[in-house]
This record gives C-alpha cells, structure tokens and sequence, in this order.
C-alpha cells in the first residue's frame, strides 16, 4: 500500500487517482499504458502487405516498437500472402509442364 501525496490517504499500488482527494497518483504503469495510444493496422497497409509481401515483410520490425500488434499483423500477411503466391505459381508451373 501507498499513500496520497496530497492528503496522506493509504491508496492500493494499483490506483491511478486517490479516492480521498481525487488527485492523480504518480502510477507509470497507468500512465505509459495510457500514452500509448491505439494499436490498430492501416488497412491499406495491411492489403500492401498482400499484394507486394515484401512490404509486409518490411514493416513488421520497422513498426515493431511504435505498434507491435499492426507491425505483427503486418508481418504475417505478407508472409502469408508470400506463400500463396509461392504455390499458386508452384502449382501453375506443374500444370503447364
């Protein structure tokens, strides 16, 4: 347990504002979780990541750090999408052998 800085209340560790006095605890936990903002993929990146794989493949540790779940989601469509490619041009190779 830790207590308010402002009126000496005893708050839980967890808590982000004091429940005495309502003033903001100094919770770094809370506080970079808040600042991190939406981690959403761009769709436009996300089908550039399809159609050009090499993109996909490219983004994933350029974003890594900023947007980790985009940068994966990234990452794993233009690895997929490389592997498609790869045996639909493996299978029509096949076919017109």
């Amino acid at each position: 347990m830790k207590y308010c800085t402002k009126c000496g209340k005893e708050i839980m560790d967890e808590a982000v504002v004091c429940p005495g006095c309502g003033c903001p605890t100094d919770n770094t936990v809370w506080r970079n979780m808040a600042n991190r903002g939406e981690d959403k993929a761009n769709v436009g990146l996300i089908v550039l990541s399809i159609l050009i794989p090499i993109v996909g493949v490219i983004l994933w540790p350029v974003n890594h750090k900023e947007t980790p779940k985009a940068a994966m989601t990234y990452g794993l469509c233009g690895i997929i999408s490389w592997v498609v490619f790869g045996v639909l041009l493996f299978a029509l190779r096949e076919l017109y052998i």
